[in-house]
Parts: structure tokens; sequence; C-alpha cells
């Protein structure tokens, strides 16, 4: 099933589907085009691709390199359609991520509520560790939740 799906870099005039799944997923998707801007003007070193499914866009994802670290970057963001949740869309969506960072290490936070649930079985599932939890880190009751992965044993 995965080679049903192709991803690419992001295009501005992707911005009104993805803003649907944003809604659907994430965050406010009125607040996409903002986040992207950057990225889409060369002004910054954010990662954003998509996943289409025959020319359809159902997903896309974000990570930004941390400073003053060597080559760790973040996954912000990570979302799929719900209704192609467990299709592999995700999958294919992390591995075209992975390869396109520049990273020694990835770092993915999220939080321990049980609408997560499903988010911390997928990232365990493709080699990423959990390595901590701070308590109510987001605010009364919601811890962050944080793995990572080592995506290049050689450059450790």
């Amino acid at each position: 099933m995965p080679d049903q799906y192709e991803t690419r870099d992001l295009r501005e005039s992707d911005i009104p589907a993805l803003s649907t799944i944003a809604d659907d997923t994430l965050f406010p998707g009125e607040t996409l085009g903002e986040m992207v801007a950057p990225a889409l003007a060369g002004e910054s070193e954010d990662v954003w691709r998509v996943v289409s499914r025959g020319g359809a866009l159902v997903g896309f994802a974000m990570a930004q390199p941390e400073p003053m670290t060597d080559r760790t970057w973040n996954l912000r963001a990570i979302a799929v359609s719900p209704e192609l949740h467990g299709g592999g869309a995700g999958s294919v969506l992390l591995s075209a991520m992975e390869a396109a960072m520049s990273a020694r290490l990835i770092v993915i936070d999220t939080t321990q509520l049980p609408e997560q649930d499903r988010a911390r079985q997928f990232y365990t599932a493709r080699g990423y560790t959990h390595v901590s939890t701070i308590p109510e880190f987001f605010g009364a009751g919601e811890d962050k939740v944080t793995f990572v992965k080592f995506v290049d044993e050689a450059r450790r």
C-alpha cells in the first residue's frame, strides 16, 4: 500500500488543501500559510513535505533544525487525513522527512493524552525511543512526551 503514495516539497498552492488536514488533525488551518511563508521564501531551513495519493494531497510534515546542536532536528508537525490513518501515508511521509533532513538526531514531542495514543505507537513502531516526559509542560494535565531517533549512526 505505501507505494501508492508520493512525497514532495510543499508548494504555496498546497496550502488550502493542507489547511483542511491541519483543521482535522493538529491546529487551526488558517495559521498554516503564515507558518509556511518563511520556508517558501527561502528565509528558513525548515523542511516542509507533502504526501499525496492519486494526485490528491493527504498529509504534510514540518521539521526545524535545533539551534546550537550538532544536526539535531525537531519534527514539529506530521499530519495525515484521518480517514487514511493506518494506511501507510504517515510512514511514507516520515521516511521522506528523515531523508530530507541533514539530521543526526530527530526529536518528536507529543502528549500523554489518550487522543495521542496512536501517534506514540506510530513513533515507537518506526524506531523512535521514548526518552522523557515533562509533567504539565503544555498546561495543567498535559505532559510533554519526547521521542528521539538517531537516523544516521555514522554521523553519531
